[in-house]
């Protein structure tokens, strides 16, 4: 066993403060550069741009590639935003964000997940992404490890690598439910593994924890010096037992867990760019000093938007989580009836994460053919396998309107009949 981390410690790698004007900045420009090289555009991002670009020339296009719930704003926010907007002054925001939603933000956390933070251990960020970037670029050493469980969401690994480290994929296993496991965590970690992502509400598989694994996960991330990130932006898409625990839940581990969080799937907002990072104070001022020389902060209308939301948490999350349990239901139900494969069971997200052969595809598991094959013939959107670092599957997103689910699923049906017709 190693010694324990303590976060509020740490020597940050990353602080513009120290380095302006100096030969830190010139090595910082040189690393960037670097690794920009490397780093390829989000798959999930790409292919929802063609799924609009299609429907912008009047396209008929099925999109099952964006995790976006197409949903109108509930009252709350938009009248939030508007009676703040409407002061007729938008001025800078506080770079760590507006105290109100720093408070609201801990007091949500702590009624929600039973977790202990205060206004200090919060920063408001641009999307729960710009979080997971912060986080990693900010405690991140050149060469240090990054473990990642697979499925991963798709920008783990690059995120890492811009940060000048090494994505290590830890695989995990379908007969197990893709659950990471203590075991999968001692295979994999080295004396140069600085960190675990640990996405619970699991994109792209629907996986949740129970307490009990999450526990032995962190026990044995303590035990080799590991610093937890741990990815709740899915939390309130929680539709089954054993419904959503917090890292931030667990006390003894508070030093080594940083919490990444969002409003956008909680709450429907996802273009108010609104994310948060939770963890110990002095890991929140550091990230400020990052956020205070890159995006200076997040909207004032988006953070009072969010206010909106948070002032009426339980009734937004009502209101998103029942119409896209709505779609998940009708989601399985037409896709059970259309393929010979039942779906596993979908307990969180907005997604389904299924194999190329249980669609009757049989012939291969190359999984980006396979998109290109449905966007090209059909117009059908989904995102290949490989994007989550699992060849052989694609991903469905069930977050379009209910008819728009029906009906793209009977045009996929028709169109894999096509392919594996033409094969005969």
């Amino acid at each position: 066993m190693t010694e324990q981390v303590n976060l509020a410690n740490m020597n940050v790698a990353f602080e513009f403060s120290n380095c302006l004007g100096s030969e830190n900045l010139k090595n910082f420009k040189q690393k960037w550069v670097h690794n920009m090289k490397t780093i390829s555009a989000s798959a999930t991002v790409t292919i929802n741009a063609l799924a609009k670009e299609k429907r912008l020339k009047g396209e008929k296009v099925y999109n099952f590639a964006a995790g976006d719930p197409v949903l109108m704003n509930h009252h709350c926010i938009i009248n939030k935003a508007i009676g703040h907007i409407e002061k007729g002054c938008c001025p800078y925001p506080p770079v760590e964000g507006i105290p109100e939603l720093r408070s609201l933000v801990a007091a949500w956390m702590n009624a929600s997940y039973q977790t202990q933070f205060s206004k200090d251990n919060v920063l408001v960020t641009c999307g729960g992404k710009f979080a997971l970037f912060a986080i990693i670029y900010s405690i991140l050493e050149s060469n240090e490890e990054v473990l990642i469980p697979a499925p991963y969401w798709v920008s783990y690994p690059d995120i890492v690598q811009m940060a000048g480290g090494k994505p290590k994929i830890v695989p995990t296993c379908s007969d197990n439910g893709w659950k990471l496991t203590p075991h999968d965590i001692v295979r994999h970690a080295t004396k140069n593994s600085k960190m675990l992502i640990f996405n619970n509400a699991c994109n792209p598989t629907g996986v949740l924890y129970t307490k009990q694994e999450i526990s032995d996960i962190l026990t044995v991330a303590k035990n080799y010096n590991l610093v937890v990130i741990s990815d709740e932006v899915y939390s309130g898409l929680t539709y089954d037992e054993p419904g959503f625990i917090s890292c931030g839940s667990f006390s003894e581990h508070t030093e080594r867990v940083i919490i990444v969080q969002s409003c956008s799937k909680n709450f429907g907002m996802t273009g108010w760019r609104t994310g948060f990072v939770l963890g110990p104070e002095n890991v929140i001022k550091k990230l400020a000093i990052l956020q205070s020389q890159s995006t200076t902060g997040v909207s004032i209308a988006s953070q009072w938007a969010a206010v909106g939301a948070l002032e009426n948490a339980e009734k937004v999350n009502f209101y998103v989580k029942e119409a896209m349990r709505r779609r998940r239901d009708l989601f399985v139900e037409n896709y059970n009836s259309l393929f010979s494969t039942q779906l596993a069971e979908i307990k969180s997200g907005l997604y389904a994460f299924v194999s190329l052969d249980s669609m009757g595809i049989s012939h291969t598991t190359d999984s980006i053919d396979v998109c290109e094959q449905l966007i090209a013939s059909d117009n059908i959107a989904l995102v290949p396998g490989t994007a989550f670092g699992v060849d052989g599957y694609v991903r469905f997103a069930f977050s379009e309107s209910e008819e728009d689910i029906h009906e793209a699923l009977h045009v996929l049906k028709q169109s894999i009949n096509r392919l594996v017709g033409a094969l005969l």
